[in-house]
């Protein structure tokens, strides 16, 4: 289905619809940088957000259990005086992407000036103007949270991308000590082994010493 939020082809679209889309969001999803439509942020982004008031959760304000209810189908997280707008019991709760496979969170209608969007041929990719378009408060929403879900990923990843360099700093650091400790081992092992071969060799003809020179036997007591 084609719907002016995320699937307008572009060469450099959403990665996950395929689509231009009007706004691209960069985010870290699933351990990697990628670029998202609105609509796939939040579809990809369940127990995020509340997908019936659109609020985004954070580890300050994610809902009690007493005040949440489930999606039956998915992690979806919604407040449970949003859901009871909706005829359905806790136990069957769906998430609005889960109740409906054509759902869509964002999906921009041409404005009331230009009921056919045009496709403008702007830096060379197929994408729609922002006046084509009439962005209603349930479409503002959408986009809020998609853009503070993807900035909060890109903290994470921030945060996690710079305690992986403190910890191969770290481990870089340990490695050349190591080295530097086994530089030093085996250099005391060469002189310690040059040293015994320098004992071990008779200073005025240049050979190796006898056993009995290094081991004198004691005198044996002659008989009278």
């Amino acid at each position: 289905m084609k719907h002016w939020g995320g699937e307008l082809e572009s060469e450099s679209g959403c990665s996950s619809c395929g689509g231009g889309g009007w706004v691209l969001h960069k985010l870290w999803h699933k351990a990697t940088f990628r670029k998202l439509c609105t609509n796939c942020v939040l579809i990809n982004s369940p127990g995020l957000f509340c997908p019936l008031c659109l609020h985004v959760f954070d580890h300050k304000n994610i809902p009690p259990l007493r005040n949440r209810i489930m999606c039956l189908k998915c992690p979806s997280i919604s407040h449970l005086s949003c859901s009871l707008s909706h005829a359905s019991s806790s136990s069957s709760f769906l998430c609005p992407p889960c109740s409906d496979p054509l759902f869509f969170f964002f999906n921009l209608t041409p404005s009331s000036s230009n009921k056919t969007p045009k496709l403008h041929h702007d830096h060379a990719h197929h994408r729609p103007r922002p006046d084509d378009f009439f962005i209603d408060k349930d479409n503002a929403r959408a986009l809020l949270a998609a853009s503070r879900i993807a900035a909060a990923s890109m903290t994470k990843a921030a945060i996690a991308s710079r305690a992986d360099a403190e910890r191969r700093v770290a481990e870089a650091l340990a490695a050349k000590m190591r080295a530097k400790e086994a530089l030093e081992a085996l250099a005391y092992l060469f002189a310690k082994d040059n040293l015994k071969h320098d004992n071990e060799t008779d200073p005025k003809i240049g050979g190796p010493v006898s056993q009995s020179l290094l081991n004198p036997k004691p005198p044996t007591e002659q008989p009278r």
